[in-house]
């Protein structure tokens, strides 16, 4: 019984690279939904309010301690996490997914290695490494690739859309490193994971307020109400999962989740919404995925 016991035990990396891959999926799943819901009308802010609230209150409600949540203390973290990690990058991708698609709203979510790596050396949380930084410039520059093929693709495509897609790993960049770094002491991950949640709607909802935005439109019908309360409960899972992964991990590996999130978008891109990608971008994924395998041989990930 015990050696049975023993063999069911997944090694430290197998956990790792599992809650990696699940991670990445229910990440472009959630663009998956958001484009479905936005291109019914709903503002991006509005449906990422919904998102991170109802993912805050099933968290919170399934934690243990729910006090925990509203000490002083975290207060800060919450409100720097929820905006640098879910508040700005979703809201953003959120609109964007409708304008640029899945596939390319997903590969933004690749981009944030390189700069966590950059940021983690620079703090010294991360040593240099000429081996990793060559693995994740190649990835990057693979990305910049799919951009640009991408932009060639769609007809009548803004630059602004495209540049504001880069606010997506810049934020998400700064919320790895401040993460890891302020990470609080005696804290389940459930607990970090609906305090940030909560305190990503907030500012959602006082971003809606000050934008004149409805945050649930008169029109809204059954089945967008549908979609969010699955989005809600899917955004739950995931920070749940991310909180964890962070927990085990450091930020450079922790940041690679975008690429994997990037790779599902494309597949969930083709078979959900008929979205065309050209033999070069998918090329340029493969590239993304060997690059991002080169900086990870280079470095393994900590284990706590």
């Amino acid at each position: 019984m015990i050696a049975a016991t023993s063999r069911l035990i997944l090694p430290p990396q197998a956990i790792l690279w599992g809650l990696l891959l699940v991670n990445g999926f229910l990440i472009a799943l959630m663009l998956a939904l958001a484009k479905a819901a936005t291109s019914q009308g709903l503002p991006a802010v509005s449906y990422a309010f919904w998102q991170t609230l109802i993912a805050g209150l099933v968290l919170l409600l399934c934690s243990g301690n729910r006090r925990t949540v509203f000490q002083p203390r975290l207060a800060l973290y919450f409100l720097i996490s929820g905006l640098t990690g879910i508040a700005v990058p979703n809201a953003i991708a959120f609109y964007l997914v409708t304008k640029l698609g899945s596939g390319y709203t997903g590969i933004m979510y690749a981009l944030p290695p390189i700069f966590t790596f950059l940021l983690a050396t620079s703090l010294g949380l991360e040593r240099r490494n000429w081996v990793r930084l060559t693995g994740l410039s190649i990835a990057v520059i693979a990305c910049t690739w799919i951009v640009v093929q991408r932009h060639a693709e769609i007809s009548n495509a803004n630059l602004l859309w495209f540049a504001m897609g880069l606010i997506i790993p810049a934020m998400l960049s700064i919320g790895n490193v401040y993460r890891s770094v302020a990470w609080p002491e005696n804290t389940k991950p459930m607990v970090l994971a609906a305090g940030t949640l909560l305190a990503s709607s907030l500012a959602l909802a006082l971003f809606a307020v000050f934008s004149n935005t409805h945050l649930l439109p008169l029109a809204t019908h059954h089945q967008l109400l549908g979609i969010l309360l699955l989005q809600g409960l899917l955004t739950a899972v995931t920070y749940l999962c991310a909180f964890e992964l962070q927990r085990r991990s450091n930020p450079v590996f922790f940041s690679q989740l975008g690429a994997v999130a990037a790779v599902f978008g494309l597949l969930i891109g083709v078979v959900w919404f008929k979205e065309h990608y050209s033999l070069t971008i998918w090329l340029g994924a493969v590239v993304v995925m060997i690059g991002l395998r080169i900086g990870n041989r280079a470095a393994e990930p900590s284990q706590s």
